[in-house]
């Protein structure tokens, strides 16, 4: 009779352990999964889908990006998305910590005054709020810390720039990855079909090195764009043999383009295969605005505040978002943290100060959305070695700030993209509205001053630099002294070289002592 009991109890046990082991599983396969896909100054027009609705010229006439039309389809564009920042580094920190540059006091590529220890980061967040969550950051890092440091389980470690072009020093990427666009997605989609066999929800970003520069495509895709019709973009010499210099070709860029977007591409196949479609959210965005060959409609790009420096394509699909539709709401990079934490369904409070809010009411609802924030969309770039500028959207009107001159342009972009009609003589009570939400804004997070990165930057040129530079001058003329043959070539290129720099270094002092004086 004993041993009955136990045999029934034995099986309740075990059956309550399926039972409680399957509900486990499908909790965490319902879980939704998130992806971001960040690329690296691709402009708002270098695609092949149209950003706004109603302009034919928010889409290129000449580049091709059928995959990411097939997201656009089954998803959202974001018209009116922008970069945290005009270059790579503050945008990325950006998106990382929910913040912008101008409180993360990392405006610029420098980040002097950053302190990314003392933040929360998505990978953490996530953690914090599912521990079953399985987080990756594949391509470039590009930030002070490394992934491993903020939280991801799978990366592919700090990596920069030169990873998009070099396999290892001196070794370049080979010719069938170019951009290590196709590795790097290649192992994406090794990292979903592990979780996915695991019963795992996760968080993954892939960062491409593509479209920064150099150049490189497979030739394949070049022949291709060689014979195509040229676009508004392109001029006669983009078509003639040899072809231009790297970095000039419009026929490179635009199969890198294409490249790109294979590789994104065969990342949604794997979500297809896998049939995980409809329970994962893709954020396609830009790290900043394009720098080849311009922006138009927008005016300006990388490295500057305007909308062709600031506004990116933007295109996300998921559980809940409206299929095959526009909107105009303005976002911003550093809105995707809480859009996660609530993807999420974490009942941990937010982070303190974030700037971002959740993205999840337009999504649901389009335009008839809403995005709670404390303050509109500030950015903050206050470049040391060229114009420092700041600037805010706030509704439909802009207004941007030179911080060496104060000139002030106030701009309204929902009748003018162009960034073509100052109006800040003619409305002085909304220019000076956005003018003191900006200052207050920056003064309140304690924003970096272009004057104290100019004194940092100063002192490293005067003390450091130039003073180096000086001394492997004289070495290397030295060496010159002695030198018989091919040496002596060689260390006249290296001399060339060095004096070329050195009087960069100098005229740049030149530039930070007049443009002090402004101040």
């Amino acid at each position: 009779m004993r041993i009955t009991k136990i045999k029934k109890m034995v099986f309740i046990t075990i059956i309550l352990s399926i039972v409680l082991f399957s509900c486990n599983k499908n909790n965490n396969h319902n879980k939704p999964n998130i992806i971001i896909i960040l690329t690296d100054d691709q402009g708002w027009t270098d695609t092949s889908v149209r950003m706004m609705e109603t302009r034919d010229d928010s889409k290129s006439d000449f580049y091709q990006t059928p995959n990411l039309e097939r997201l656009a389809n089954d998803g959202m564009v974001f018209s009116n998305a922008y970069a945290p920042a005009p270059v790579c580094t503050p945008s990325r920190y950006s998106i990382l910590y929910g913040k912008s540059p101008a409180r993360l006091r990392h405006s610029t590529l420098k980040g002097w005054h950053a302190s990314p220890e003392k933040e929360i980061s998505i990978p953490n967040m996530i953690k914090s709020g599912d521990s079953n969550y399985v987080t990756a950051h594949f391509g470039k890092w590009h930030q002070p810390l490394s992934p491993l440091d903020v939280g991801y389980d799978v990366s592919d470690g700090p990596t920069g720039n030169a990873d998009g072009d070099w396999l290892s020093p001196g070794i370049p990427n080979p010719e069938n990855n170019p951009k290590q666009t196709f590795s790097i997605s290649n192992r994406a989609c090794e990292f979903i079909t592990n979780q996915v066999e695991k019963n795992k929800p996760f968080f993954m970003q892939v960062s491409y090195y593509a479209v920064h520069v150099q150049h490189y495509a497979l030739e394949s895709t070049k022949a291709k764009y060689s014979k195509m019709k040229p676009g508004i973009k392109s001029n006669p010499r983009d078509f003639q043999l040899p072809p231009p210099a790297l970095n000039d070709g419009m026929v490179a860029y635009a199969a890198m383009i294409e490249d790109l977007d294979t590789g994104f591409g065969m990342i949604l196949d794997k979500i297809d295969e896998l049939g995980i479609t409809e329970n994962t959210y893709v954020i396609f965005t830009s790290d900043n605005g394009g720098g080849f060959r311009g922006n138009e409609p927008l005016k300006m790009g990388k490295a500057d505040l305007w909308e062709g420096g600031l506004r990116v394509p933007t295109v996300v699909r998921g559980p809940k978002v409206l299929s095959g539709s526009y909107c105009d709401v303005p976002i911003v990079g550093w809105d995707f943290f809480p859009t996660i934490d609530e993807i999420i369904g974490s009942n941990n409070p937010l982070p303190s100060k974030l700037d971002g809010g959740s993205l999840i009411s337009v999504f649901e609802n389009g335009n008839a959305g809403v995005v709670s924030r404390e303050e509109g969309l500030i950015f903050h770039f206050p470049w040391f070695n060229g114009e420092p500028e700041s600037a805010i959207r706030l509704g439909d009107y802009k207004l941007i700030k030179n911080i060496d001159t104060r000139r002030v342009w106030l701009f309204n972009l929902e009748n003018d993209i162009e960034e073509s009609i100052d109006l800040s003589e003619k409305m002085p009570e909304k220019t000076m509205e956005l003018h003191n939400i900006l200052e207050n804004y920056l003064n309140n997070v304690e924003a970096e001053h272009v004057m104290d990165l100019r004194k940092k930057r100063r002192r490293i040129m005067v003390e450091e630099a130039i003073p180096e530079q000086e001394k492997n001058r004289i070495e290397i003329k030295g060496k010159l002294k002695k030198a018989v043959n091919s040496q002596k070539d060689d260390l006249k290129l290296e001399l060339e070289k060095i004096e070329k720099y050195l009087n960069w270094l100098k005229g740049e002092v030149v530039f930070t002592d007049e443009r002090s004086k402004l101040h």
